[in-house]
């Protein structure tokens, strides 16, 4: 070996820490505080956005769960029965909703015509898209909502009678989706009795409100 070489290689390894120490280091320091900073930064993302249920645990009696609840109820035509809406053919008559708002409803959608004597007729697409309409010869009536049934919230009682609360929403149609664009929560009661075959539903306290 020449002392070139010697003097390049006692010169060139100092240099070559030096780089690693002034450069590389820095910006491998500088990335990893990054990702830990991300990574915290994420961890409260992911804690704020954990809610934790204030609703207490729903315990049933013996036979008793909340699809067997789900299912007596949406038999039931108190439930499953739609929400209804009559229509005059005349525009000055009166309608279930009054006219300032299922008359326009129907406008919008292009199911109806308003003549300059104030009937209404409907169109092609009415006709095509108003599902359930029953016609007579001064009037339409047909569905505009049907209730969906959510959740068992709170059940009472013993082996033989029970009541359960839960809750639902209307799920609207088009014409509906005009009435109510954003449909609430409804709460409502069911009575339940055990008998030979199993739990059945004796009775149900549920609102007709459209909202």
């Amino acid at each position: 070996m020449t002392d070139e070489t010697r003097i390049l290689r006692t010169v060139g390894v100092p240099i070559v820490i030096a780089i690693i120490l002034l450069v590389v280091l820095p910006k491998m320091c500088v990335k990893t505080i990054a990702v830990s900073k991300a990574r915290q930064e994420e961890a409260k993302k992911a804690e704020g956005l954990h809610v934790e249920s204030s609703q207490k645990p729903v315990t049933y009696p013996p036979g008793l769960d909340p699809e067997r609840v789900r299912y007596l109820v949406e038999i039931d035509s108190r439930f499953s029965a739609p929400y209804t809406v009559h229509v005059p053919k005349v525009h000055d008559a009166i309608t279930t909703l009054g006219e300032d708002r299922i008359v326009p409803a129907l406008r919008k959608l292009g199911y109806v015509d308003l003549g300059s004597d104030g009937t209404l007729t409907l169109t092609s697409d009415g006709l095509l898209h108003i599902d359930g309409l029953i016609e007579d010869a001064n009037s339409w009536t047909f569905p505009v909502a049907t209730r969906q049934f959510t959740a068992v919230t709170s059940v009472d009682g013993d082996a033989s009678a029970a009541s359960a609360v839960f809750t639902w929403k209307w799920q609207p149609n088009p014409i509906g989706a005009e009435l109510i664009a954003a449909p609430k929560r409804h709460e409502a009661k069911a009575d339940l009795g055990r008998g030979p075959t199993g739990w059945t539903l004796t009775g149900l306290t549920v609102d007709s409100d459209l909202q």
